[in-house]
């Protein structure tokens, strides 16, 4: 039995940021990932947007951190070498009440911290000049030019790749079937027959955090599903659109998009079906398929949708009682932090995550830096 200071449960983006400032720290860390690969669940299925944090409700935890986050994305684009674009939201109205929803959000926005340099409202003569495909039904729209576009995949392997620089150790193809207290912290037993004891456990088990939570002895909390399914549409229809356009959010949702992707391809969904099995986040369904189809046309009626070269799908795990994330200790043990409903906007939130985290585990033990801690990751893959 290996024993850890620090055990994290799931290999996504969100464990991966977690891992990574946690291997700063002079600590033996550890990594258990189910899959063969990391972030092949929640992180492969999502736009890759870091949002400017102007749609989280104020004074909910999720604000807080999507606006810190994106600040701290900039010591990680200094620091480490992954796709990434600097890009504008806009946010398309085509009624009068979508348009008081646009003005909402922009107050919204300076409410959980953006500067008003950051934020602009800008009428449809404006909008067909800066998107000349948009619908021209369109009576105009929140432009927020503080976004960046990520490749949540490649992030996450760079995360992990610093981390193990760093000392830290990832195991793949190690789902946890079992974890008991002991009396020095967890013991916790992987699929591949391996025994691990240690003193923190970090469950970032994405939609199935709530049954690790529950393995563990901490029924605390319950997770649902909200799947989002997209069509990507061949490199030919690169240009329809120069920034990520949105329609108006809707709840648990940054609202349907219409996006250039850091491959050349061209991202249009999401749809949104509540309370999907947790085992079916990842279908593409044939009515959903011709959904998106309409969506795209309706913000850009000159996209061309038989274009589609390949579909995805994704899901948001949402707490459904507090509607937020669910980033705190187990009832009654301080040992055990789980970090769920990992909706949007956590890739925004990812490095303010980590040091969210970092934090409750500092409440109970100090953590010492490495002195030869190395920040620095250039080794950067191609996208696929």
């Amino acid at each position: 039995m290996k024993k850890y200071d620090i055990c994290i449960i799931g290999g996504g983006i969100i464990g991966a940021s977690i891992a990574r400032e946690l291997a700063k720290y002079d600590i033996n860390l550890v990594i258990l990932e189910a899959n063969a690969r990391v972030a092949m669940e929640t992180s492969a299925g999502n736009s890759g947007l870091v949002h400017g944090g102007f749609d989280p409700t104020p004074g909910r935890l999720n604000a807080r951190l999507n606006v810190a986050g994106k600040l701290r994305y900039e010591d990680w684009i200094k620091e480490m070498e992954f796709p990434y674009l600097r890009i504008d939201s806009t946010i398309v109205a085509f009624t009068a009440e979508e348009m008081e929803h646009v003005h909402m959000l922009y107050e919204r926005g300076l409410t959980n911290g953006l500067e008003a340099k950051e934020m602009e409202i800008i009428d449809a003569k404006e909008l067909q000049k800066r998107e000349p495909n948009i619908s021209k039904e369109a009576i105009g729209a929140l432009v927020c030019n503080s976004s960046i576009a990520v490749d949540p995949v490649e992030l996450t392997k760079t995360l992990f790749t610093n981390a193990i620089r760093n000392k830290a150790e990832l195991k793949v193809n190690s789902k946890v079937i079992d974890i008991k207290k002991s009396k020095d912290g967890y013991e916790i037993k992987t699929s591949k027959g391996e025994v691990i004891n240690s003193k923190f456990v970090i469950n970032v088990a994405g939609h199935y955090a709530d049954v690790i939570s529950k393995m563990a002895g901490h029924p605390d909390f319950n997770l649902v599903t909200k799947r989002g399914e997209y069509r990507i549409l061949e490199k030919t229809e690169a240009g329809i659109v120069n920034s990520v356009v949105f329609m108006v959010p809707t709840i648990h949702g940054k609202g349907v998009i219409v996006a250039p992707m850091l491959n050349g391809h061209v991202l249009v969904g999401p749809t949104a079906e509540d309370n999907v099995p947790k085992d079916e986040t990842r279908l593409v369904t044939q009515k959903q398929f011709d959904f998106i189809g309409e969506i795209g046309k309706k913000l850009i009626p000159s996209i061309n949708m038989n274009k589609t070269c390949m579909t995805l799908s994704g899901s948001r795990p949402i707490e459904p009682t507090e509607n937020d994330f669910w980033i705190k200790p187990a009832k009654g043990d301080d040992h055990f932090i789980s970090v769920a409903g990992m909706k949007s906007p956590a890739i925004a939130s990812a490095p303010a995550i980590a040091d969210y985290v970092i934090g409750l585990v500092e409440k109970v033990e100090k953590l010492n830096k490495k002195k030869d801690w190395n920040p620095i990751e250039k080794t950067i893959l191609p996208l696929s």
